[in-house]
């Protein structure tokens, strides 16, 4: 075989292997890309423990955090309280967290945290009962779910090593839990009325269900926990006031569920036939003195828009933008 055909045989080869080569990455680059959008984490119960030691987020039963927020009608408390209470979620054994927000003292909201750290100190989010109040009854269990139950899919609420850039899922519901954050600063100077913090890190955290959602949170290794939020558009805190430890949580009676006359889907219909868009959020609430469906509305004309229903009768109340 002389030269010349050795060449040409030569740059065919180079040729095949390069269209190869570039086929596979492309195909590589698809499948990576994919899997970015498909989440799906492995649970592997025995790399689990309902021990959380992570040094941003740790969990001792009895330990109590308590928050403050100023609002513009009025003052809102935040409890969070490490239960001795285990649950298990995909064969692995999670610690409870009792979270619970008062507003003017009402408790508005009544909420059953799980969380477990994997081998490498990460810390999973499994999940949450929640329970939106009014009157001491149950308006709405919106928010809540489990994870391996009905497609949801377990998140990281910390990370063992954050590093600045990162960006990851806490929980993953689509459609009704889809919070994401990503770590900003490990450096950040922090004052709150509980006290004054040195080396804190600093997330951005947000949920894309929700306009408006976006939030600065601020973990202390002192601490080992959350000393701070705050929301990136309106600039409102939630600060740490309190850590009490050794808590004992207060006794629980059942709470009965709201009975209204108006079904929430007779209220979005109504909402929607008086305002066209989509629907992004709907509670109850007291409005104008009566128990009321807000439905909070991206309307067809570009406005947020909130309409006001009563729940008795199906009377519009209001509207506000």
């Amino acid at each position: 075989m002389n030269s010349k055909n050795i060449f040409y045989i030569a740059g065919l080869l180079i040729v095949v292997i390069m269209f190869i080569v570039l086929n596979t990455s492309i195909i590589d680059f698809s499948s990576e890309k994919n899997s970015e959008v498909i989440y799906n984490p492995k649970i592997n119960p025995t790399d689990f423990t309902s021990q959380v030691a992570n040094k941003y987020f740790t969990l001792i039963p009895g330990k109590k955090m308590i928050y403050e927020s100023i609002k513009e009608d009025g003052k809102e408390r935040i409890e969070i309280l490490v239960l001795n209470e285990k649950k298990i979620v995909q064969g692995i054994e999670t610690t409870v967290v009792w979270d619970r927000v008062f507003f003017n003292d009402e408790l508005i909201e009544d909420t059953k945290d799980r969380y477990a750290q994997d081998k490498e100190g990460n810390v999973w989010y499994f999940g949450e009962d929640s329970k939106e109040m009014l009157d001491g009854k149950i308006t709405s269990y919106a928010g809540s779910w489990e994870s391996g139950k009905n497609g949801a899919k377990a998140g990281i609420i910390m990370k063992a090593n954050p590093k600045v850039g990162e960006i990851y899922r806490q929980e993953y519901y689509e459609e009704v839990a889809e919070d994401m954050a990503q770590v900003v600063s490990l450096q950040e100077s922090v004052a709150v009325p509980f006290g004054n913090f040195e080396n804190c890190l600093k997330t951005r955290d947000w949920n894309p269900l929700e306009k408006g959602s976006e939030e600065n949170k601020y973990y202390c290794e002192e601490v080992a926990g959350l000393v701070l939020e705050v929301n990136t558009e309106d600039g409102e805190k939630a600060e740490l006031i309190n850590i009490e430890d050794n808590s004992q949580p207060e006794i629980q009676q059942k709470a009965e569920e709201l009975k209204t006359e108006i079904t929430e889907q007779q209220a979005r219909e109504i909402a929607l036939k008086e305002v066209p868009g989509k629907i992004t959020d709907i509670t109850i609430e007291i409005k104008f003195g009566k128990i009321s469906y807000v439905v909070e509305i991206d309307a067809d004309n570009g406005l947020e828009t909130d309409v006001i229903i009563d729940v008795e009768t199906g009377e519009i109340l209001g509207i506000e933008t």
